[in-house]
């Protein structure tokens, strides 16, 4: 399995992509109804962020406010999977990749972790790869629903350490950067 994550300043455009496409499934939503339009999604998040403003950013909005990720597991590893399976994945996936602490790492507190599992999040499997492999896209809001920003950096290097303990975990081949 390979995850890629970055953040993202086009969030409603993402989502929209994320959900609208012919060949895509809705997996889970994370504290967001999952049978309203992708637009109603992120003006939703974008309320909990305008909610906490004050608090986050002093007043001025996020620029990257939408965390991106994409799993993709080898066909192989993914071979006759179920709608269950698919959202076990999900779930697997974001406890991994909020337990990993890079503060260390980075020297910032805030890398200690994020908080993706108390964020607002839609997960949906697309079909649509070039491959044919189906993978996973995650659209989470930057903004926990404490208030707390889900820190951005080094967050791809955290989405490759994710897959990679879930590979080790599941005797999957590991990725490579």
């Amino acid at each position: 399995m390979i995850a890629k994550a970055s953040t993202i300043p086009h969030g409603a455009n993402a989502i929209r992509y994320s959900v609208n496409k012919d060949r895509a499934d809705i997996v889970k939503a994370n504290l967001l109804p999952d049978d309203i339009s992708p637009e109603a999604m992120y003006g939703r998040m974008m309320l909990v962020q305008k909610m906490f403003a004050e608090k986050i950013n002093k007043g001025r909005p996020l620029g990257r406010n939408v965390i991106r990720i994409e799993i993709s597991p080898s066909e192989e590893e993914s071979r006759n999977w179920t709608m269950d399976d698919w959202v076990r994945l999900a779930d697997e996936f974001i406890q991994v990749f909020d337990s990993i602490d890079l503060s260390q790492k980075t020297k910032r507190a805030s890398s200690k972790q994020t908080n993706l599992k108390g964020s607002q999040y839609i997960v949906a499997l697309h079909r649509d790869s070039k491959s044919g492999i189906l993978h996973l896209h995650i659209d989470a809001n930057r903004v926990d629903i404490n208030g707390k920003i889900n820190d951005s950096h080094k967050i791809g290097e955290r989405a490759i350490m994710a897959a990679n303990i879930i590979n080790e975990k599941r005797e999957w081949v590991q990725s490579k950067e």
